[in-house]
């Protein structure tokens, strides 16, 4: 398995551990996910520069997660949008393409 892989199928966990209800996580917590997947959807949008879809996306994404100036918004939201996040990871980790496989992270 390819280094971003890892490292996008990682962040997707994070995303979906984050949309548990049962779980009381701490604050701590959220700036965690906020950092890695922020630096996750940077690194990533270096490496899918050929597709204008995902580089766009994946900027979205590093901007709605940036750990400097967060982005508020209600519990039920921010689960909506972890749980599409993590299955964009997902998609992007095993996306067909043969240039995205030759690179190296």
């Amino acid at each position: 398995m390819k280094m971003y892989r890892a490292i996008l199928l990682t962040a997707a966990v994070l995303l979906f551990l984050a949309t548990l209800a049962a779980l009381s996580l701490p604050y701590g917590f959220f700036t965690f996910l906020r950092i890695i997947v922020c630096g996750v959807a940077i690194c990533v949008a270096i490496q899918v520069r050929d597709s204008v879809v995902a580089l766009i996306g994946l900027l979205m994404v590093a901007i709605l997660f940036n750990p400097l100036v967060p982005i508020h918004l209600p519990q039920q939201t921010w689960r909506i949008i972890d749980l599409v996040t993590a299955a964009a990871f997902i998609r992007l980790a095993f996306k067909p393409s043969g240039k995205q496989d030759q690179r190296q992270f």
